[in-house]
């Protein structure tokens, strides 16, 4: 996403009464770079966003169809005139899409200026999601809406054209409604019958449907339309009107109604009764299946040509098709010579007009029906591979490309710098590596480097952590067991090593295992065989072992707690991962990494931190090294409220070195910091309670106004 410029000072009186006026519609604010602005909490809640998420988005983030250019276009037509009416597709934060009516209007009095976006409660088009619907905005067919409550009217951008109708024809804006806008285009009675139908939707709460020819200037018919509305209600009362209009190109009644779209799609489609028989069949499918139209419509039922299901089971799918939610299935079509062929159903409900029809659009899918085929071919070719593969999805490690060798590593250090460098030279041998340093270092991230530099990166890299496991546990985690080795053992299980094999497996905190598994470990180190627990089998493997560990094990070696011969096996190649306080020039750029990451997770926009904060953090040890830096940047990211890192909360933990910096005046804690941070731990332990026997105010020893009037000058606010 392009960052955003700044938003200068725009005149929040207007704007606030602009959108007030609007009660409980969505409203969204753009600028003419497409960056949401402003979001309301009504349109948060119909997107599925948050408010302050919202405003991180540009338009093209909702609407993926839209670019710069027709952007424009919309703002310059919003410019124009005194509000403009568009029918979009976003995308939800779900992932689903869904279809709205959006009143725009250019907020001129904003520096800069602003494309306020308005969508009403009931703005979305349901109607409009089935894939009938959905094709109708790409052909000659107008949706409408008329509130008669307040006499707002709304249509999409091609009514115009299709009433073949300048702008400026239109009745005025409180005037206009669908009768006014044909009352100048219609013979008296078709104008007569149209009042009639109109006032009969809203008093008999019944849809209408009408064939209509339009006036051309001479008052000769021109062009003929269908239009189509239905009455809408609100608490029991029809408050609007809604429906379509459609250039007439057939002369029968259905296909008046499907119109361009089914005859001119290349999609097969048909209409079902509810007894089952085809009432339509467009040209795709009646041509797929061998037959003229006029031989299947009225003629055959859905069974005729259905080859899987019979009546009683298309009643059934009927049935549960008219539930409204549209259907989808597979089945296979039969053609008029007996040949069939796999077809994807969808299946959507329509009422037009009390007629109650099923319309199916029906998809060919051989070809993906012969994919499927060559893929499950290859499948039973790596049979032997297919248990190994599933148990690799369990310990899935995150592979680092091989085009960004050190993708998830941050440094500047020279110190660090030629770490990087061995593991670089280590990577495509085939040598043991033993990675020694401190908790925290980031051992595992060279385990990875050095494993997607090498000839096995395309194989997995195993994981295990030695310290989280028992002397039980470790043994079947490693080498896996038989059934029924021991209690429990109800099936047999595939270890660490043979998951690895061909790949790379990493022990991690290898410091932490018994003598007695360090003598299997040497066994595979030097014969690359083993045994399942319970097995008799020797099963060999070739894995290339990392290792990793925090103690000191040349120390354990003399202590007699560490095997002398496995310790000169695991560190044929050793790498001392430095800690922290030995790459202290690294911090800043990680603190500025981490605060970013972690600001995205919260919805939060934090940019910058104070220098003298920096400061503190290099002056600091870190005995818990980048883990403890990354806790503490956490933390600050949740405390802070504003675009800089707030720090003060954070007092390093005590060390020789911290407590001489400490001691300078530029880093001792101000007086307001003491009290903001004293305030924030009572209301912690009160759960954020302030007044009350059991609130703050009582724990800190003051009226709970006071300590409201004290909360608001220091600026704490619970997140």
């Amino acid at each position: 996403m392009k960052e955003k410029p700044a938003l200068d000072a725009v005149d929040f009186t207007a704007l606030f009464q602009l959108i007030m006026a609007r009660g409980n519609d969505a409203v969204l604010l753009f600028d003419k770079q497409g960056h949401v602005r402003y979001a309301n909490p009504a349109a948060g809640k119909m997107l599925g966003y948050p408010s302050e998420v919202l405003t991180q988005l540009q338009i093209f983030d909702l609407e993926e169809e839209l670019n710069m250019v027709r952007y424009l276009q919309r703002w310059e037509s919003a410019d124009t005139k005194k509000s403009k009416s568009w029918l979009v597709e976003w995308r939800l934060k779900s992932g689903e899409t869904q279809f709205f009516r959006v009143q725009g209007t250019l907020f001129k009095n904003a520096s800069p200026p602003l494309l306020c976006c308005f969508i009403p409660p009931a703005g979305s088009v349901q109607s409009l999601r089935t894939p009938t619907y959905r094709h109708l905005r790409y052909y000659e067919v107008a949706i409408w809406e008329w509130n008669i409550i307040n006499g707002d009217f709304q249509m999409t951008d091609n009514f115009l054209d299709i009433l073949q109708l300048e702008p400026g024809q239109l009745p005025p804006p409180r005037q206009l409604n669908i009768v006014s806008v044909l009352k100048d285009r219609l013979p008296s009675k078709q104008l007569a019958t149209l009042i009639q139908k109109v006032k009969s939707a809203q008093k008999n709460r019944s849809a209408f449907e009408l064939q209509l020819q339009l006036l051309d200037k001479t008052q000769k018919p021109a062009r003929g339309i269908n239009i189509y509305g239905y009455p809408v209600e609100e608490d029991n009362i029809v408050g609007k009107l809604q429906g379509s209009i459609s250039v007439v190109q057939h002369s029968s009644e259905e296909k008046n109604l499907a119109g361009a779209v089914l005859e001119r799609s290349e999609a097969m489609v048909c209409w079902i009764n509810p007894d089952c028989t085809l009432r339509y069949v467009n040209r795709a499918m009646a041509s797929r299946l061998g037959y003229e139209a006029s031989e299947m419509t009225g003629q055959l039922a859905i069974t005729d040509i259905d080859a899987e299901n019979s009546s009683d089971q298309w009643h059934d799918i009927w049935a549960e098709a008219s539930a409204g939610e549209t259907m989808k299935m597979e089945s296979t079509l039969k053609t008029r010579n007996d040949r069939v062929f796999p077809a994807e159903f969808h299946l959507d409900f329509l009422d037009i007009n009390g007629t109650k029809l099923i319309s199916l659009s029906a998809q060919d899918i051989t070809e993906r029906r012969q994919q499927e085929a060559e893929l499950r071919k290859a499948l039973l070719e790596v049979q032997t591979l297919s248990d190994q593969l599933k148990e690799e999805n369990i310990y899935l490690k995150e592979e680092i490309s091989e085009g960004n060798k050190f993708e998830n590593i941050l440094t500047r250090s020279e110190n660090y710098q030629k770490v990087l460098q061995q593991v670089e030279q280590v990577a495509p041998a085939e040598a043991t590596v033993l990675i020694e340093g401190e908790t925290g270092t980031g051992k595992e991230l060279l385990a990875r480097a050095i494993h997607s530099l090498s000839k096995r990166s395309k194989r997995s890299l195993v994981r295990v952590n030695c310290a989280a496991l028992s002397e039980e546990l470790i043994l079947s985690e490693l080498f896996g067991h038989e059934k029924g080795a021991f209690t429990g053992a109800t099936a047999t299980k595939t270890g660490r090593f043979e998951l690895a094999d061909k790949g790379t497996i990493f022990l991690d905190e290898i410091g932490e295992i018994s003598l007695k598994i360090q003598s299997q470990l040497l066994r595979i180190l030097q014969e690359g065989e083993f045994e399942r627990v319970g097995g008799v089998e020797t099963i060999k493997v070739d894995v290339r072992i990392i290792a990793a560990t925090n103690r000191d094990l040349r120390k354990m070696v003399s202590e007699k707690q560490f095997r002398e011969d496995l310790y000169f096996r695991l560190s044929v190649f050793p790498l001392q991962n430095p800690p922290l306080r030995e790459r202290r020039e690294d911090i800043p750029l990680l603190v500025r990494h981490f605060m970013k990451q972690f600001a995205r997770k919260n919805g939060k926009t934090i940019d910058n931190i104070r220098a003298k904060d920096l400061k503190r953090l290099k002056q600091y040890d870190f005995p818990g090294n980048i883990r403890e830096l990354m806790n503490i940047v956490e933390q600050a990211v949740v405390l802070t409220n504003n675009k800089t890192l707030d720090l003060s909360y954070w007092r390093p933990v005590g060390s020789k070195q911290s407590a001489i910096h400490s001691e300078g005046e530029e880093d001792f804690p101000t007086l307001e910091e003491v009290q903001r941070q004293h305030i924030i731990d009572a209301l912690e332990k009160t759960h954020w309670r302030v007044t009350g026997p059991q609130g703050a105010a009582k724990l800190l020893g003051m009226k709970g106004q006071t300590l409201f009037s004290k909360m608001k000058k220091l600026g704490i606010k619970r997140e």
